[in-house]
């Protein structure tokens, strides 16, 4: 009967992780359209700077009585808590608003559906993670709802810029490379305290580029700019890191792919609602096949590696 007990209560933990990485990476898919509108009146260094500064103030009361974390921290967990930060925040900003100068935000929306696909290849490589046929049907079913949308996608703007699509694909790399660095130490620093931290590297990496380009600007920050980067700022930065390296650590990489196929669902949705770009039925069909494919994919969660007391210092 406890085995019994163990066993619902690991599998709730898996359903319960599976919700929040979806939560998570719909915030993500958010941030596509709030770039969209971000870059058509703010610089690409700014907005990602501005954004990053409201998120650094919202994750501050969270880390009362947390500060003491930080000088326990090894130097191998300084290293990727930077690499998360440089991938994850700054270069995924960088490329991905760059990259929305040149192209809709259905078509970029549609390319981060490339997620599930380059997660479940770096887990392989990188982790050694094995990818079971289940899995294996999931991803396809996330990245064949993906390529539905993008086969047929009618660009809401007119707009398909090659190159701008390959900023956006580059975003997509650095987001799994974010996944991967954070699975290397989600049992020793606590979601919070990585979450600082990678917002605090970020706002370094940034300061001297967003300086820059504020000194370049001729007309201030209007009303909708400012509403745009709070919500970047609290939604689309600090709950969706939040949620996302909370939970993460709870399943395996493939299955944390095929969660991130939410983002560009979210990101076609939001584009038709709030930019007002046309649906289509390739839009419909393609998120059905995403989310069939993340149902497929964390129907059933393995018994997952049991933490490390010693190890996991921060799960209080």
């Amino acid at each position: 009967m406890q085995r019994e007990n163990q066993s619902i209560k690991m599998r709730f933990d898996g359903y319960k992780a599976v919700a929040m990485l979806i939560a998570a990476m719909s915030l993500a898919g958010s941030s596509v359209v709030v770039g969209k509108m971000l870059v058509a009146t703010v610089p690409v260094f700014v907005a990602a700077f501005g954004s990053l500064l409201v998120a650094f103030v919202c994750i501050l009361p969270l880390m009362r009585g947390r500060f003491g974390e930080l000088p326990l921290l090894t130097a191998r967990e300084w290293m990727y808590l930077f690499l998360q930060g440089l991938c994850g925040i700054v270069l995924f900003r960088v490329f991905t608003l760059y990259g929305l100068h040149m192209t809709g935000a259905v078509q970029a929306g549609i390319i981060t559906g490339a997620t599930p696909a380059v997660l479940a290849v770096l887990s392989l490589l990188l982790l050694g993670e094995r990818l079971s046929g289940r899995m294996a049907a999931g991803i396809v079913l996330a990245v064949a709802g993906c390529m539905v949308i993008n086969v047929f996608a009618v660009g809401g703007e007119g707009e398909n810029n090659v190159f701008g699509s390959l900023l956006v694909g580059a975003a997509v790399v650095c987001e799994a490379l974010f996944t991967i660095f954070r699975k290397r130490i989600c049992h020793s620093v606590s979601a919070i305290t990585n979450t600082a931290v990678l917002i605090f590297c970020s706002l370094l990496l940034l300061a001297v580029p967003a300086v820059m380009e504020f000194g370049t600007m001729t007309t201030g920050l209007s009303t909708v700019a400012l509403l745009a980067i709070i919500y970047y700022g609290v939604f689309a930065t600090v709950l969706a890191y939040l949620l996302w390296t909370a939970a993460v650590g709870k399943v395996s990489g493939a299955t944390a792919g095929a969660a991130t196929a939410a983002m560009p669902a979210s990101s076609v949705i939001l584009a038709v609602l709030v930019l007002g770009e046309p649906p289509h039925w390739q839009h419909l069909v393609g998120c059905l096949l995403i989310v069939s494919g993340i149902l497929v994919t964390s129907g059933r969660q393995p018994a997952r590696i049991k933490l490390n007391p010693a190890a996991d210092r921060n799960s209080r």
